[in-house]
């Protein structure tokens, strides 16, 4: 059963690789693998293929529908239902996910029939499930940043079924066209929503209470995230594996006590079913008030499976009701391996099982409970550095306490007052109030952790061929007592620290443009020296481009240390980042052409004339001179880097055609340079054809976003460097720009992160 199992798995996750899906014509294959099922040596690989076609069927269907790409930019006529309670954000914005059934680009109303995300500003009108609207939007296919170790939230758009973001706008034809049909679960959930935003106030624990309830997580402030993720306890606030799990033991042990008292009925139908029955109504009932998201419909499938394991009375081993629960899942969701959140579930269950049932010794009850949360947060470490980069040291010792305070008493209380919610408002009020009151309780525990100097680890993102011999050493660490050979997988666990990510070699420097949208944001490596110049935008108070890019980014590179910070301006696209890479990456040195902006006193201005040399990399500032000081865009810090061997890049900022004259008038002999940043972003108001021709790059960059509202790079300015023979990049477009400039090479080297990793459920035109 594990390596059938394994085998399905395997091919499952071999289509999350594919470039393409495969052609229609390769389907006969899975035809002949249900022929081969019954070989007895080819049957592992019929599994294989079997799970690899069924993942791409599945997959086919969802990209069956596709947003045309002439229609982005439209204002579009759509009709469709709202499919969930809408998320209020900052402002007065919302978001919810919409059914679009048709759509009107001016030419008459054609079938859609896809999943879109929209965001609704300034409005007062909050649509609800189950509604239906016309609405004025404007839509555009699946697009996120594209960067290593970044969020990749085009996979998560896919994995979710979406084919379109967007927003409603301004529009008089916005309208509800009818009210729809409303389940009892959502009316309850939307009455329940409403009600805990009446109790939440000033973002307490209560915001918590309002996450394991209804499974809507938006309240939660940012600081108490950071908590959660710090001390390893953030699964606690999500409505999956942990809580359906708990919910359904508790009804099953509860039905099977009140049958098993019921008397003659237990000779015709035994508890264990009735309660195994209860346990999945139960499990199903949570999940749909949470919202049957599909963290949750994954865990249902995980319990529905054991508790008919248990029914039927051929349950086995745990071992094996966990290879049906990856069968299950697969089966229902192939493309739930797209999600981190499916692996560290099984991941974890399996350990927990592991540890149930293939563990000997005579500890206690508390000795056996504090070693199994010791093992799970050892056994979880490679997957938590392949996923995010980061650790909890501090997990064991959080959860050790706050598994049994939020599953035995929290939740508990809270599953109560959602109960007495439609008999008694007040019963449930005060149950919901005294389950924050608990978690405030724990909240100085989990603050006390955080503190420690030693509470997390983060470090570079594994190189992939470390995690087979980590995996190995777990094994060996883990096995029963008394057999021999468990302290070597100590070693075999080594690479997965030790082995980094390559650096520049001496005299050679990269230089990473990141795709930050419509922005600047570049790394420079070289041997033993880390530069970042300009920290891209801010898109609002929690999330901007030093978080959401810079920081995953130069983690997954192993950078422990910044040399120094450069802002070439004041400008949002340029600084907006700045706080949250400082906050992680103190610099060594900052310099700015707006020190005033950044938080950090000891920052000095740029000035023409800096010159420096890491690793045999020449580092030299052209601009601005003490008249540019405070002069917006023109008084853009101008960085020139030459490599050994003469391959030179400028990084220019946002300069404009009165900053490039004085560089021409000043600099005319040192601007030439193989590759070129160009200046602000490809506006029209940069580029002079003079200042082309002085750099003469043979590469050019635009760090512009995909479908920018300011139409950048402007057509005149691509149609220049074109003309000047320089091979162009959008960041927006291709990813992250990686440029190499060595000693041994004739000219730089680029690759392009999209390039680099295509998949099949990225846009096509």
């Amino acid at each position: 059963m594990l390596l059938l199992a394994l085998a399905f798995l395997a091919g499952v996750c071999t289509l999350q690789w594919c470039a393409e899906l495969p052609p229609g014509y390769s389907y006969i294959l899975a035809v002949m693998a249900l022929l081969l099922l019954r070989h007895p040596v080819l049957r592992y690989l019929a599994v294989f293929l079997l799970g690899l076609f069924w993942a791409a069927l599945r997959a086919e269907i969802v990209l069956g529908t596709q947003l045309d790409a002439s229609l982005e930019r439209q204002t579009l006529l759509v009709e469709g239902t709202v499919l969930d309670l809408p998320r209020q954000l900052s402002g007065a914005r919302i978001r919810f996910l919409f059914h679009v059934e048709r759509l009107d680009a001016g030419a008459g109303w054609v079938d859609f029939g896809a999943r879109v995300r929209l965001s609704w500003y300034e409005t007062a009108r909050v649509p609800a499930p189950g509604e239906r609207w016309q609405l004025a939007v404007r839509l555009k296919r699946p697009h996120g940043f594209a960067n290593p170790g970044g969020f990749d939230y085009e996979r998560w758009l896919f994995q979710q079924r979406i084919r379109a973001t967007g927003y409603v706008r301004k529009d008089a034809r916005n309208q509800r066209i009818a009210a729809g049909e409303v389940s009892v679960i959502s009316r309850l959930r939307h009455r329940l929503m409403a009600f805990h935003g009446g109790l939440d106030e000033g973002g307490t624990a209560l915001s918590l209470v309002r996450a394991l309830t209804v499974g809507d997580r938006s309240a939660i402030a940012a600081e108490q995230w950071d908590r959660l993720r710090e001390t390893g306890t953030s699964h606690l606030m999500a409505i999956s594996g942990l809580h359906i799990s708990l919910v359904a033991a508790m009804v099953f042990w509860l039905a099977r006590h009140v049958w098993s008292r019921i008397g003659r009925l237990t000779e015709h139908i035994p508890a264990r079913k009735v309660a195994a029955i209860c346990a999945i109504i139960a499990a199903v009932l949570y999940a749909l008030l949470a919202g049957f998201s599909i963290p949750t419909r994954r865990a249902v499938v995980m319990v529905s499976v054991l508790m008919l394991a248990v029914a039927s009375g051929r349950y086995g081993s745990l071992l094996q009701v966990l290879c049906l629960a990856v069968f299950a899942t697969l089966l229902i969701d192939p493309l739930s391996v797209l999600s981190a959140g499916w692996w560290l579930s099984f991941w974890a269950v399996a350990v927990i099982a592991w540890f149930v049932t293939g563990r000997t010794g005579r500890e206690s009850l508390a000795q056996k409970w504090v070693f199994m949360h010791v093992a799970l947060a050892i056994s979880m470490l490679p997957l938590l550095l392949a996923f995010f980069q980061q650790a909890s040291l501090i997990a064991p010792f959080a959860n050790i306490v706050a598994v049994p305070w939020v599953g035995m008493l929290v939740v508990p209380l809270a599953m109560v007052g959602t109960l007495l919610f439609s008999v008694s408002e007040d019963a449930a009020g005060l149950l919901f109030r005294l389950s924050g009151w608990l978690l405030d309780m724990l909240w100085p525990w989990l603050d006390w952790l955080a503190s420690l100097e030693f509470a997390s680890w983060q470090q570079h993102q594994p190189i992939p061929w470390t995690l087979l011999p980590a995996l190995a050493g777990l094994a060996l660490l883990f096995v029963p007592r008394g057999m021999p050979g468990r302290w070597p997988g100590v070693l075999l666990l080594l690479p997965l620290f030790t082995v980094t990510p390559l650096r520049p070699e001496p005299g050679a420097a990269r230089v990473t443009l990141l795709d930050v949208g419509q922005g600047l944001a570049a790394v420079v490596q070289t041997r033993h020296h880390t530069l970042v110049y300009d920290t891209g935008p801010a898109f609002g108070p929690a999330f901007d481009a030093g978080s959401a890019v810079l920081v995953p980014f130069l983690r997954q590179q192993g950078v422990r240390y910044l040399d120094r910070l450069i802002i070439s301006h004041g400008d949002n696209d340029h600084i907006g980042g700045a706080g949250s890479l400082l906050r992680a990456y103190p610099a060594a040195r900052i310099f700015s052409s707006v020190p005033d902006k950044l938080p950090d006193n000891t920052v000095g201005y740029c000035r023409q004339g800096q010159r420096w040399n890491w690793d045999g990399v020449e580092f030299l500032m052209l601009h601005p001179g003490h008249e540019y000081w405070h002069a917006g865009n023109n008084a853009s810090c101008v960085l020139h880097i030459e490599a050994a061997g003469g391959h030179r890049l400028m990084l220019t900022g946002d300069i404009e055609s009165a900053a490039e004259y004085r560089l021409l008038r000043g600099h005319a002999d040192a601007l030439s340079a193989e590759v070129l940043v160009a200046p602000h972003h490809g506006s029209k108001t940069s580029s002079m054809p003079a200042f082309v021709r002085a750099v003469a790059p043979k590469i050019a960059v635009f760090p512009a976003g995909h479908l920018n509202r300011f139409r950048f790079p402007d057509r005149q300015v691509v149609a220049r460097y074109a003309a000047a023979g320089a091979t162009l990049y959008q960041t927006g477009e291709s990813g992250a720009v990686d440029i190499t400039l060595a000693a041994d090479t004739v000219a730089p080297a680029v690759s392009l992160y999209r390039e680099r990793h295509p998949r099949y459920w990225s846009p096509v035109d």
